[in-house]
C-alpha cells in the first residue's frame, strides 16, 4: 500500500471522522551519523510531521511521519541537533509527500487537470500545490 515511501514502516492506519485516511509511519531505529561531522548521533525521540499524500480510492490521505530527532554527541560540532530527512518520502520543509507531487504532476499532464483542481483533490491551497509541482513542470 505504501510503495514509494522509502524505508518507512506502517505503525497504524485510521479513518478520521472527516473521511481522511491517516497513516502513521516511522523509520526503523538504528545508528545515524551527524550530517555536520559524521559522528554517531544521540537519539532525542521523535517528532510527528503530517504530510498530504496522493488520494487513495477517492479518499484524502495524510501521512503522519514520526521523524527521529538527534543531537550530535561531539560538542565541537556546529550542528547541535537535527531531524531525519528522506527525499523518497518528502523534501525538507515540504507539505506534500514525494508521491503526492508525482501524482499531481501526472494529473496535470495526463488528465489536463488544473493546479486548482489538484489542490481541491488534495485538500490544500493552490499555492501549496504550485510550490511543489513547479520545479517538475518548469524544468521540462
Amino acid at each position: 500500500m505504501l510503495v514509494g515511501l522509502g524505508g518507512l514502516h506502517v505503525v497504524a492506519v485510521e479513518r478520521c471522522r472527516d473521511g481522511v485516511l491517516l497513516i502513521d509511519v516511522e523509520s526503523p531505529p538504528g545508528p545515524v551519523g551527524c550530517p555536520g561531522c559524521g559522528q554517531v548521533a544521540e537519539s532525542r525521540g521523535r517528532k510527528a510531521l503530517v504530510l498530504v499524500d496522493a488520494p487513495m480510492s477517492a479518499a484524502a490521505v495524510r501521512v503522519r511521519w514520526r521523524k527521529r530527532r538527534f543531537r550530535c554527541a561531539d560538542e565541537a560540532c556546529p550542528r547541535e541537533s537535527f531531524t531525519e530527512q528522506n527525499a523518497l518520502v518528502a523534501a525538507p520543509r515540504a507539505k506534500l509527500t514525494a508521491r503526492a507531487v508525482i501524482w499531481a504532476v501526472g494529473q496535470m499532464r495526463r488528465e489536463n487537470a488544473s493546479v486548482q483542481g489538484v489542490a481541491r483533490q488534495l485538500g490544500v491551497s493552490w499555492r501549496t500545490v504550485w510550490r511543489h509541482v513547479r520545479p517538475w513542470i518548469v524544468s521540462d
